[in-house]
């Protein structure tokens, strides 16, 4: 999907929505939003929440068959709800899904925010994060440019593995791991159709060093299984009863 009004590359971006607003971030939103469309698609229920990029959320969701979608969001005007990722003011087991686009790698609680999230999921409610992932290209040029403070390469990145850690301590079940976008980190489009050999080259044969991580993940809730009390019929008296020893041989008047 193509965006209105899209931002100027090379001038600096103030937040990550505005930086998939640009034309190198719109090729990696084209492909992240092919790749989710499957998982949106067999998605269904009467709520979605949407934390990070709220802007960008008509766009990801657009095959979501959720009825009511909505956005939170601390800072930014385009959500629906303003308040901290970290308490969210929603009923416990209430949302159907749960999107967490580039909010774990820029939020201080990540563990926080997830447990948030497992606690207003409703049981077997579906969870999507997508991250960037540091094992690539992306998260190569994050390590040397983090201290910049520049969009996209401030942040934490997560590998799969470590989030994947919290999911299975939380109580949820992983159903996806999808990775996204082969293109170099670079912001000069031009530069990146004369390298789309370098693309091929790393879907085909380096599948692992993906931009993002695009994880799928479902609430997962163990039944209580009703443990049957064995009752033990208590005898009031024991087998054998002992005979006095007094009296024994004894004869009794009739």
């Amino acid at each position: 999907m193509r965006f209105s009004g899209q931002a100027t590359e090379g001038k600096g971006f103030a937040t990550i929505e505005d930086w998939y607003l640009g034309e190198t971030g719109q090729y990696l939103f084209d492909e992240l939003e092919t790749r989710i469309s499957p998982v949106l698609a067999t998605t269904f229920g009467y709520y979605s929440l949407q934390l990070g990029c709220a802007g960008l959320a008509r766009a990801l969701q657009e095959s979501c068959r959720v009825k009511h979608q909505f956005t939170l969001d601390e800072i930014d005007r385009a959500a629906h709800i303003h308040a901290s990722p970290s308490m969210l003011p929603i009923a416990s087991d209430s949302v159907d899904l749960v999107i967490l686009m580039h909010h774990l790698s820029n939020s201080s609680e990540p563990h926080a925010i997830l447990r948030e999230v497992f606690r207003v999921l409703i049981p077997e409610g579906k969870l999507v994060i997508i991250d960037f992932n540091p094992i690539s290209l992306w998260g190569l040029r994050h390590f040397f440019q983090s201290w910049l403070e520049h969009v996209p390469f401030r942040g934490y990145f997560f590998t799969a593995k470590r989030i994947d850690d919290w999911m299975r301590l939380l109580g949820f079940d992983q159903h996806r791991h999808i990775r996204v976008g082969y293109q170099p980190p670079i912001q000069k489009p031009g530069l990146i159709r004369h390298l789309g050999w370098l693309e091929k080259g790393m879907r085909k044969w380096l599948p692992v060093f993906g931009a993002l991580n695009l994880m799928v993940y479902s609430k997962s809730i163990s039944p209580l299984t009703p443990a049957r009390h064995r009752w033990v019929t208590r005898k009031l008296l024991p087998a054998k009863i002992a005979r006095p020893s007094v009296g024994r041989g004894m004869k009794y008047d009739r």
